[in-house]
Parts: C-alpha cells; sequence; structure tokens
C-alpha cells in the first residue's frame, strides 16, 4: 500500500499535528430528573476525522452538556469544532468529558519528515523512523532512490522482537518474508546517510524518501499513535550519529555505514526513557561555522527541515541542545551571545518545552553554556536547564577524540536519561 495524501480516517500519520482541526462531535445532554432533580451527564462527542498524511490532526472528543438551573442545558464546544448540543434536563450537575478512542494511521511517522509532496515523506534527518503493524507473511518498504546520486542511505528495520538488520536502500527494499501468517510489527530506522553530500538544498542527494509499504499475503493493520512526552536532540554529527562505528557491519568504511542514528546516544536516550522522539544533527555544524553538505549554522536551520521547508507544529516536551563542539576555533566572548540568541530562537519555537543545554562531551563552553542558562533562569524562564557532562566519558569511548561509539554512546544515554528523569516537574 503507497502512501495516501487525503484526509481519510485510515491515512498514514506523522507527528506534525499541522493542518485543518477536525470537527467536533455533538455531545448531548443527560435528560432531567424534573423540577429541582439533578441531571445525567451527557455523552461525548464523536473525535473529528482522522488526518491523512498531509491532513491535521483529529478534533478532540466533544465534552458532554450540562444541565442548567429551570431546565435547560448551557452547550459547550468540542476541541477543534463546533459546540455540542445541550441536552434538556431539571437543575443539576455538568456531564462529563467522553473518552472516544485514539484515532487510527497506516503507520507512524516519528523524526523531522516533510510531507508536503503527495506521496512521499522526506527526511535529511538520521534517527527519523516509522512502526507499522501489518497482518501477512512479508513486508517491502518503498524508496524514491532518483536523488541519491552519492552514497545510497543505509536502513535499520526490527520485526517483531528481533534483531536490527540494517541494508542500503532500493526502490523496493525487503524486510521479511516467509513469516507466519499472522499480525507483525516493523520498527523501520533511517540509519545513516553522508553528511558530505547535499543535504539541505534540493536536490537533496543526502536524503531518505519513503514512499510507503507493500504487504505481501495480507494487508497493513492500522494502529493509534501512542501519546507519549515527546523530545527533541539539536545538535551537531554527535547527535546525528557520525562515526558511531569504525566500519560497517561487513567492513564498509563509507560515512552511510559509519553513521548510525539508530544506535547513537539520542536515539538510545529517547528509547531508555520511553519518549517520542526527533533527532536533528548535521555534521560540523555550530553556531559560527555551517555543516557539511551545504548546511548553514544551528541558528538559521532550527526552523527549517531543509531549504524552503518550514518546520511543523509538533511541539517538543524536552529540548536537549547538544552543540558548541564544533566552535572551537572561536572564543568564549563571540561565542557566548550566539548561544543565548540560539536559546531564544528554540524558546520562541517551544515555548512550553523545558530546554536542556548541555555541556558538549569535549568539554567546550561549558562555563559560557551555563552562564547563559543561569541568565535566562534569572530572567523568569524556569523551564531552562544546564547539564554538565563533565565526567560522563574517558578516551575509549570515542572513536576519534569527539564521536562517541557505540559503547561511548550507550554510557552517555544511561547518564543523560538519568539527568532528564531528575528534572523537576
Amino acid at each position: 500500500m503507497l502512501l495516501g495524501c487525503a484526509a481519510t480516517a485510515l491515512g498514514c500519520s506523522d507527528d506534525s499535528g499541522s493542518g485543518s482541526s477536525g470537527a467536533a462531535g455533538t455531545a448531548n445532554g443527560g435528560t432531567g430528573a424534573g423540577a429541582g432533580g439533578s441531571a445525567s451527564a451527557g455523552t461525548a462527542g464523536l473525535p473529528g476525522a482522522v488526518g491523512g498524511m498531509n491532513g491535521g490532526a483529529a478534533g478532540s472528543s466533544g465534552t458532554s452538556g450540562g444541565a442548567g438551573a429551570g431546565g435547560s442545558a448551557g452547550t459547550s464546544a468540542g476541541s477543534g469544532g463546533a459546540a455540542g448540543n445541550a441536552g434538556a434536563g431539571g437543575s443539576g450537575g455538568s456531564g462529563g468529558t467522553g473518552g472516544a478512542p485514539e484515532p487510527t494511521a497506516d503507520y507512524q511517522l516519528y523524526g523531522r519528515w516533510d510531507v508536503t509532496h503527495p506521496g512521499k515523506a522526506i527526511t535529511v534527518n538520521s534517527g527519523s523512523h516509522i512502526t507499522v503493524s501489518f497482518s501477512g507473511t512479508g513486508i517491502s518498504a518503498k524508496f524514491d532512490t532518483s536523488a541519491n546520486t552519492g552514497v545510497a542511505p543505509t536502513v535499520s528495520f526490527r520485526i517483531d522482537d528481533g534483531d536490527l538488520i540494517e541494508k542500503e536502500i532500493a526502490p523496493t527494499l525487503e524486510l521479511a518474508k516467509g513469516l507466519a501468517a499472522a499480525e507483525h510489527h516493523v520498527l523501520l530506522f533511517v540509519r545513516g546517510m553522508s553528511e558530505f553530500d547535499s543535504r539541505w538544498t534540493p536536490p537533496l542527494v543526502s536524503s531518505t524518501t519513503f514512499l510507503g509499504f507493500d504487504v505481501a499475503g495480507g494487508a497493513l493493520v492500522p494502529k493509534p499513535r501512542p501519546k507519549l512526552t515527546k523530545i527533541e536532540f539539536l545538535g551537531d554529527s554527535i547527535t546525528e550519529g557520525v562515526a558511531v562505528h569504525d566500519k560497517g557491519p561487513d567492513g564498509q568504511n563509507t560515512p552511510n555505514w559509519r553513521c548510525d542514528g539508530a544506535r547513537n546516544y539520542a536515539s538510545l536516550t529517547a528509547q531508555k526513557l520511553g519518549y517520542e522522539w526527533r533527532q536533528v544533527g548535521f555534521g560540523r555544524q555550530g553556531l559560527t561555522v555551517g555543516g557539511n553538505g551545504g548546511v548553514p549554522k544551528a541558528q538559521e536551520t532550527f526552523n527549517f527541515f531543509y531549504a524552503g521547508v518550514a518546520r511543523d507544529a509538533w511541539q517538543a516536551d524536552i529540548v536537549v541542545i547538544n552543540q558548541g563542539t564544533n566552535d572551537r576555533g572561536t572564543d568564549g566572548k563571540t561565542f557566548a551571545p550566539l548561544y543565548n540568541d540560539f536559546l531564544g530562537i528554540v524558546r520562541a519555537g517551544y515555548p512550553d518545552a523545558k530546554i536542556v543545554a548541555l555541556r558538549p562531551l569535549v568539554g567546550a563552553f561549558g562555563t559560557e553554556i551555563q552562564a547563559q542558562v543561569s541568565a535566562r533562569k534569572a530572567a523568569g524562564d524556569n523551564k531552562i536547564f544546564f547539564v554538565d557532562t563533565d565526567g560522563w566519558t574517558v578516551p575509549s569511548d570515542f572513536t576519534d577524540g569527539v564521536h562517541p561509539n557505540q559503547d561511548g554512546s550507550v554510557k552517555i544515554s544511561e547518564k543523560l536519561a538519568a539527568a532528564l528523569q531528575a528534572l523537576p516537574n
């Protein structure tokens, strides 16, 4: 089944929440018990239609009408649509809010995916991933590889509770065959792409364009999107997952195989905490220097997926910033105001999120970062925090002195998960 773009009840779903809201259902008030009696609670309205890939999020359940004095009840609006119809009744208590089931979708997209092109989902960020369930004996993922004129992006995937399998993408990539005819579950990661190929201004040589799934002997099984804490990691090659491995599983030494967004510290931290996550990292990028592949500086890229495609309406509950490693060519007096400006950009984008500023793992600008966080906290931002990473790693935790290896990534994820859990509510 290929990616659909109409706003249908069983479309694929991304995590943007953008587009028009669904209409609220009607809320029916309960019948009154006579003069002076109490009215029973009305039933909640149904949610709005589920958005497809380019559609909006579903409208929330309507709130039931409460019984008003003198026999008439007021009306109450369901979130995302028109008010529900009030029920009749004598004087009594208000109606309760109902719990309609969560909307379902054929599969769920997690990460920064551009879904503005009909039938396609495009990402330039390793660590972006997709979950899908299907009933059948096999499944294939479909990709548009026409822009991948450099080294092919790699993906990793898990079928049910199996091990991660790693492959380069292809127009039709078989993920599994010969399975028992039953319901199965897939987690598909965008694993690695080359940081050196064009990845900001189209044509996006270093990108992954997903088209959908084909199922053998069955069909996709729509599932609701779980409600989880949302976290986004903003950083450079370390957050991207560059050089997690010295070589690929079969000795490959190209960047698409050495990079592993699925096994780096950001992905591991989110999985350890059970959070929904996005990881946004670009090799060589900083606040004073642009990234490889034509990527601008961090403060210029935050509000975009890539050139010409604005960041969507998705809102993080927690944002982890790991910037500064690539700015070591400048001094603290130059870096500090740039970092402060970046904090302001992130706060404007995520007004209610906890912002966690990490001391870079190489130790650069820890004093300056902490000072900017303290100044913002003193100015009234009580949801911003500094986390000192001093002592989290040793030289053997890195492949090259800068990029954490697999063991180092695990160690960092454990430390960071504990630090995030310790944050005040």
